[in-house]
């Protein structure tokens, strides 16, 4: 693995991040979109060429094959990862998107001092299971449907949609076959540590005339953004007073570059934000890559769960397996293995502009990060093995691989 640096966006104002739909009068919550790996690639290789620290010689080119070109592109970086982070920056944490197997769930249950039925949310974990012999499903042949491992009397609620990285390694950690419907990790602490949304910010503008410098009637439009400054809090923790919380949000970017404390910009409307090293980022591993190994060796299988949006070459399905069998080679080893589920709330849109060939990019699709793939394997992984996919960037494209699409986490499944 080369090593990378961290490196922490600390917004100094609301960032925009546009969907591909057209842009209107009235912006709400869902014009503005967790920014996608490209937009931090692009930051990550614009930066290094304002620093000297990559060269480009023309300020546009006519195609890709262009060697100044390649050579930007040729930038690794993954993210962005939701941080958050303190003032002093001694402690920064990642948060990662909920993953798609896990559900919240509100189940009824009898309270028997009270003698009443009350409801309260849980943390139900989906898994890949067999439908009943008189069921069947429209799912691609070979593929299990993933389903709640026991029924549970109740439906299905909002929740936490970030969770801690902590609180993603002990869901991880934690085997299916094991846990049925029930979890070590509990509703409760994913609600005090995550995060239900992220704050957005609605700003209402006005078109100015260049030659009075007054507004022009009627063009009123308004934009979304992501605002990351230091919020206020109220509640029982605080005794019913409104007190500022002590931390904050930002991202987290991951490259190969060395590059200096900056000032940048990322987003539309070219917003301002510290570009800061950091130190202290937790590992995406608490265990060591020998007891990862034996575990998933044990287990006879693997999970692997995205934390970036990830690109395959056809759709949901990677290049290197073969479309009818479900089964092929990992990439980098020997190792064949099959794939036997894949839970993935929606697809994504993949656009954006390339600055340097001045040109919108063509929109693709990619699976949504927290998205989760259950492999089984048809012989034990070595350790040379695990240690090239451990953090293996999954996308099938090269350009994507740097470009940080398809980042992800592996945990060991209990396959039958």
């Amino acid at each position: 693995m080369t090593l990378m640096t961290n490196y922490l966006i600390e917004p100094l104002a609301p960032l925009v991040f546009r969907s591909g739909k057209p842009f209107g009068s009235q912006a709400s919550a869902a014009d503005v979109v967790f920014p996608m790996p490209s937009a931090a690639a692009g930051l990550i290789r614009a930066t290094s060429i304002n620093q000297k620290q990559a060269q480009i010689d023309e300020h546009s080119v006519e195609g890709i094959t262009n060697p100044s070109y390649q050579q930007i592109l040729a930038i690794k970086s993954t993210g962005p990862y939701l941080a958050r982070f303190d003032e002093s920056l001694q402690h920064v944490e990642i948060l990662v998107p909920k993953p798609a197997d896990a559900l919240y769930f509100e189940a009824k249950s009898d309270n028997d001092e009270a003698e009443e039925t009350h409801a309260k949310i849980q943390l139900v974990r989906l898994a890949p299971k067999a439908l009943d012999p008189e069921c069947g499903s429209d799912l691609p042949n070979g593929l299990l449907p993933v389903q709640m491992e026991a029924p549970i009397k109740g439906k299905p609620k909002p929740g936490v949609a970030y969770w801690t990285l902590e609180h993603l390694k002990k869901w991880q950690s934690e085997l299916e076959a094991d846990n049925k419907n029930n979890s070590k990790l509990t509703f409760d602490e994913l609600q005090k540590d995550g995060l239900t949304q992220l704050p957005i910010d609605l700003r209402t503008h006005v078109a100015i005339d260049s030659q009075s410098k007054a507004s022009k009637t009627g063009q009123l439009f308004q934009t979304a953004s992501f605002d990351f400054g230091y919020a206020i809090t109220e509640g029982k923790a605080t005794n019913g007073r409104s007190v500022w919380k002590d931390n904050r949000l930002g991202f987290i970017v991951k490259t190969e570059q060395s590059l200096d404390e900056d000032m940048v910009t990322f987003g539309g409307e070219r917003r301002l934000s510290k570009f800061i090293s950091v130190n202290g980022i937790e590992e995406l591993y608490d265990d060591s890559s020998e007891e990862l190994l034996r575990k998933i060796n044990d287990a006879k299988g693997f999970r692997l769960t995205f934390l970036t949006p990830c690109i395959f070459a056809n759709g949901y399905l990677p290049s290197w397996l073969e479309a009818s069998t479900k089964k092929g080679i990992l990439p980098n080893t020997n190792i064949t293995v099959s794939l036997k589920a894949c839970a993935i709330d929606k697809w994504q849109p993949v656009s954006g502009w390339d600055s340097i060939l001045w040109k919108p990019k063509a929109m693709r699709k990619a699976i949504s990060s927290g998205s989760v793939y259950w492999f089984a394997l048809d012989s034990e992984l070595s350790l040379s093995d695990l240690e090239q996919i451990l953090y293996h960037v999954w996308s099938d494209d090269n350009q994507d691989k740097n470009d940080g699409f398809g980042s992800a986490i592996i945990a060991p499944w209990k396959s039958d």
